[in-house]
């Protein structure tokens, strides 16, 4: 690395890292404060990464404590897709050189089953622990699970996933943001129906409105 461009954060302007940038020979470039569109590609990112953590997480309707777990999940996932920039490469595989393995990429926020060891429980305990994938970590095959109960979010590899119950529940998510998109919509964004068409060839048009999401869909039929 040859220079960072940051903003004015405590983190950046630390005596420790001015240090650490010196002895590495990192070049320092700091934007000016409330100006964040000089550091126009950062920004971008973190803007790509925060909107897919918004959406894992009223997807599956998990709690807002969860949003470290979500970002650090869509940048994983980001990682291990092709990028138009890196000629469909993934960012793994231009950084390590070898096409990475997806294999264990699994549905964010499936319900998950594990199964306790004995010398981790009583004799009449559950065998048993359901908990929440909320991550991977950089062994693959590794999942970050999350317990509700507990709020403890631990580590874990033998595991079966239930992706069938998250998916369900996506897909009973999808009308209801449909719908809360619907009262967004301008009243004047709304066309006019029953309006005169053209005729095109000698064919008549006439237009039948249907109202959609975004204001109205034109179904056109010929007589």
């Amino acid at each position: 690395m040859k220079a960072l461009k940051s903003d004015n954060g405590g983190e950046y302007i630390s005596g420790e890292f001015k240090d650490f940038c010196s002895v590495e020979g990192i070049r320092r470039e700091l934007i000016t404060p409330h100006n964040p569109q000089q550091n126009r590609v950062a920004e971008r990112k973190n803007r790509m990464i925060v909107g897919a953590a918004w959406v894992m997480l009223h997807d599956q309707g998990l709690p807002l404590p969860l949003w470290a777990e979500e970002c650090t999940t869509a940048v994983y996932v980001q990682n291990h897709c092709p990028h138009r920039i890196l000629g469909m490469s993934t960012p793994e595989e231009a950084y390590f050189g070898k096409r990475p393995d997806i294999s264990h990429l699994r549905i964010f926020g499936s319900n998950v089953y594990m199964h306790v060891m004995k010398d981790a429980r009583k004799k009449l305990e559950p065998t048993v622990e359901v908990g929440i994938s909320v991550g991977y970590t950089n062994m693959p095959h590794n999942y970050c699970v999350y317990f509700p109960d507990s709020r403890k979010t631990v580590v874990r590899r033998d595991i079966k996933f239930q992706e069938e119950k998250a998916m369900k529940c996506s897909l009973e998510m999808e009308p209801h943001l449909h719908a809360d998109e619907e009262l967004l919509v301008p009243k004047d964004e709304l066309q006019d129906v029953d309006q005169p068409q053209d005729k095109v060839h000698g064919v008549e048009e006439t237009t039948h409105a249907s109202p959609t999401i975004r204001g109205q869909k034109r179904i056109t039929e010929a007589e």
